[in-house]
């Protein structure tokens, strides 16, 4: 079996192709360059017929192009064949920019809305996507659902560099996922062992005493059979969360991850990896800054940095089965199982209630103590038919999920659980203890059990590509009030499907257009614990892909217009802010345009825009209202330029880069009187690789703009501040 290695800078081939005997005279030096190994190629050339295997999740990559994906189809498709917009963030790209969190690999791409709460160091991944909130939703991981969502904090979150890859995929995408929302799907690639043993530790320091330690080690058995790899991550850092008149004190954030996997490959036609990761996360970084009774921005934290508290322990473990039973049919088995703990505190604003201290802000304390379990499996056949000139892709799948989520949440009453008032005028920290309350008021469990069956056709005539899938879920749900002694349940049936037609000219102009819905279970429940409906949506799509000869650029026009029921939205009768409701009908329209290219030899560039038209259209209260925190336009380039392509000696191994981001203005309540202005951020990178070593100093917000990214419940939320980390990598 000849199996192309990739440097571990990039993502791992998405196409490998087993030789046949035709093919037998490639030489021994040329498989072990590509990452192979000749004495079991000698074998399967002989036995074998040519047969393509294509990976789940993975895609040929050049540079920061990707030329496939598995995200659209579960198939290894091209991109430029997928009749819906997708956006591929490589390993390259994360590395290029020191991507330190999920959201950082989203700033570059269209129709995403990263950070909307500004700088948040407790983990959570908050983004919108086509105007939708997808913090949760959008979460998948190697294909597989990971958008479980607790009954209040609880939520898995995303080391970065334990990724290859980031898949886009915008606009409904229920057809094949189940839980997939109407703005997308945001599917995290996962590192898994590599033909080419892997050999690299990091070491970074940056402003805020941020110090992380990290290493990915790969080995791989002497006949290829066995390919074993393990990526971990330790952090420990302050963050621009800073308390007044305290010297100096800084909320704090430690971090430990660590992800072993194997792959097992007994022959061409069978592979098998297991994975796991652990992921222990501490923060005390809460980012909630009082509004003055004005409605100035005070600077002032609503917290105690000796009493706000984010701990979270995650574990997952998962397998990716995969066998070809000829050049025709394949079946593909993937599991997860992940679990969180987490215990969480913190103090919320009550509002000024001292008539003779307008400036004294009373506070209330909450905590809960939660756990999230989710397991997921999904099984599929593919076969690839021809019924006469009429080439087929065919998928028969059926997928299982089951979430479940208890919390147990307290507030503070009794004189000696509420804390002191906060005076904006002349805040006062830590000048007693504040502990944690116990009272008990709310305590909750849910269980939201899905099944599925899909099917899809990927047609192929000529240059006309024809893609068409139905689904059916079947969900149930059970509520259960545990303080109350009371059940909720529910039961649903969803059909949802999706038909594009995409046409190939030779030239590599793809226009397309599709039509998609979604189905999406809600989890969580209203400030009155009561159950969210499922939401449903339905998008149509036209745009171009074009794709010049050679791969190395790729530039998408996407128009869309997208309706979405039950959407949710802040409950504004909620004075700590994180309880939701829902909203009737929210309709997004709007365009995108993307381009990733090497405009010259050693020249890369990222650009993209958006702009989006998104509306309440049947609420009674909000109609004709922009939901909150949604820009109506987005527009981001970034520049890097390789000096070793000029041929001077002395300039190889140099790298520069340099992007600018520009977000919109965004309404802070849903009667769109409060806006928060639009704001233009700029980031740079410089590199310098020799032999083994590679230095890498990023800096985002270089200029450390201070702005805000939104303002509500009498609080404001501040953006990122300029932030520059050094990683001096090693690769041996």
């Amino acid at each position: 079996m000849s199996v192309t290695a990739t440097s571990h800078s990039f993502a791992q081939m998405q196409q490998t192709e087993v030789p046949n005997s035709t093919k037998a005279t490639d030489s021994k030096a040329k498989s072990r360059e590509e990452g192979g190994n000749p004495d079991t190629e000698k074998a399967a050339n002989s036995v074998l017929p040519t047969i393509v295997i294509e990976a789940k999740d993975n895609g040929e990559v050049i540079g920061n192009v990707a030329k496939r994906s598995a995200t659209a189809t579960k198939t290894g498709t091209p991109i430029i064949e997928t009749p819906q917009s997708i956006t591929v963030v490589t390993r390259n790209e994360m590395d290029m920019r020191s991507v330190q969190h999920l959201t950082e690999a989203l700033r570059y791409v269209p129709g995403v809305t990263v950070d909307q709460f500004g700088f948040d160091g407790r983990g959570f991944e908050y983004l919108f996507m086509r105007g939708f909130n997808a913090t949760t939703t959008a979460n998948f991981r190697d294909g597989l659902s990971n958008a479980a969502k607790g009954l209040f904090f609880a939520e898995f979150i995303t080391d970065t560099f334990g990724l290859e890859r980031v898949d886009v995929l915008r606009g409904p995408a229920s057809v094949l996922y189940g839980r997939g929302d109407a703005g997308g799907i945001v599917n995290r690639i996962t590192k898994r062992p590599t033909a080419a043993p892997i050999r690299e530790v990091e070491f970074q320091y940056g402003n805020f005493e941020r110090e992380r330690f990290a290493a990915d080690l790969g080995v791989v058995s002497k006949d290829g059979t066995i390919m074993m790899r393990l990526v971990t991550t330790a952090l420990d850092s302050d963050t621009q969360v800073r308390y007044p008149n305290t010297g100096g004190d800084r909320a704090h954030n430690e971090r430990f991850y660590i992800a072993p996997s194997i792959t097992f490959r007994p022959n061409a036609m069978t592979s098998l990896t297991l994975m796991g990761d652990m992921l222990n996360n501490r923060s005390g970084s809460s980012p909630f800054y009082i509004t003055a009774p004005d409605g100035r921005f005070t600077n002032v934290l609503q917290s105690d940095p000796k009493f706000a508290r984010y701990s979270t322990n995650q574990a997952t473990f998962s397998y990716q089965f995969e066998h070809h039973f000829n050049e025709i049919l394949t079946v593909r088995q993937n599991f997860r199982y992940a679990s969180q703990k987490g215990r969480f505190q913190d103090l919320f604003a009550l509002g000024y209630n001292d008539p003779d201290r307008p400036t004294l802000m009373d506070r209330g304390t909450y905590a809960t103590n939660e756990r999230l379990n989710q397991a997921v499996l999904d099984t599929h056949l593919q076969a690839k038919i021809a019924t006469g000139p009429v080439n087929h892709t065919m998928l028969l799948g059926v997928d299982w999920n089951q979430t479940n989520a208890f919390m147990r949440y307290f507030e503070g009453y009794n004189s000696d659980y509420v804390p002191p008032p906060i005076d904006i005028d002349d805040p006062v920290y830590g000048a007693q203890p504040i502990l944690r309350p116990d009272l008990l008021v709310q305590h909750s469990k849910q269980r939201i059990d899905q099944l599925g069956f899909y099917i899809q056709d990927q047609l192929k005539y000529d240059n006309w590509v024809l893609t068409l899938s139905g689904r059916h879920d079947r969900l149930h749900t059970k509520d259960s009030d545990l303080l109350n002694e009371s059940v909720i349940r529910n039961k649903n049936n969803a059909f949802t499907g999706r038909a594009g037609l995409t046409y190939l000219f030779a030239n590599g102009i793809a226009p397309y257009f599709s039509y998609s819905q979604s189905f999406m279970p809600q989890p969580g429940v209203d400030a009155e614990s009561k159950p969210f409906d499922p939401s449903r949506a339905s998008q149509y799509e036209a745009g171009i892909k074009f794709q010049p000869t050679g791969g190395k650029s790729l530039y998408t026009v996407a128009f869309f217009d997208l309706t979405k029921t039950n959407a949710l939205t802040r409950d504004v009768n909620d004075p700590t802010g994180v309880h939701l409701m829902q909203t009737g009908e929210v309709r997004s329209r709007g365009v995108e345009l993307e381009g990733r290219s090497e405009l010259l030899r050693g020249l890369n560039v990222i650009s993209s825009f958006t702009y989006l038209d998104v509306d309440n259209i049947k609420d009674t209260d909000f109609k004709g209202k922009r939901p909150i925190q949604v820009p109506t336009t987005m527009a981001s380039g970034w520049l890097d330029y390789s000096f070793g392509a000029l041929g001077y000696e002395w300039l190889k191994g140099f790298g520069l880069g340099g992007g600018v981001r520009y977000v919109g203005s965004t309404f802070n309540d849903q009667d769109n009187t409060s806006t928060t202005p639009s704001f233009t951020l700029f980031d740079a990178t410089l590199r310098y690789e020799r032999g083994p070593m590679l230095f890498n100093i990023n800096a985002s917000n270089i200029f450390d703009k201070h702005y805000v990214s939104t303002s509500f419940f009498n609080r404001y939320y501040l953006g990122t501040e300029r932030t520059i980390i050094g990683t001096l990598t090693f690769r041996f």
